[in-house]
């Protein structure tokens, strides 16, 4: 830019100069994009609910402990004290769980 410019540019208002400004689009702001992913929230929520009442108490029980519990989550071994059953035993029943919850995903 050599000197005539920069005093152009400089005297120029600034409304004249903005036009030729390069803007950003905030695509988050698209109302239909954050009408589709709420939606998409509340379907996958309501899957994860529909998957978790299929389970028997103690499968429920594993997976919201090890899961969706806020904070410190359960141990393999603290659970497998509290059933009385081996840590194995427990993450089997856990994957046996998300195995049937993640087919209502798919389907």
């Amino acid at each position: 830019m050599d000197v005539t410019s920069r005093s152009t540019l400089r005297s120029t208002p600034t409304t004249m100069r903005s036009r030729h400004l390069p803007f950003l689009i905030d695509h988050a702001a698209d109302p239909y994009m954050t009408v589709e992913a709420e939606s998409e929230e509340n379907s996958s929520l309501d899957t994860l609910h529909r998957g978790l009442v299929k389970l028997d108490d103690r499968s429920r029980d594993i997976i919201a402990r090890r899961w969706l519990k806020d904070g410190e989550k359960a141990t393999l071994q603290e659970l497998a004290d509290q059933y009385g059953v081996s840590a194995e035993r427990i993450r089997q029943i856990e994957a046996n769980a998300m195995k049937k919850m993640r087919a209502l995903f798919v389907a």
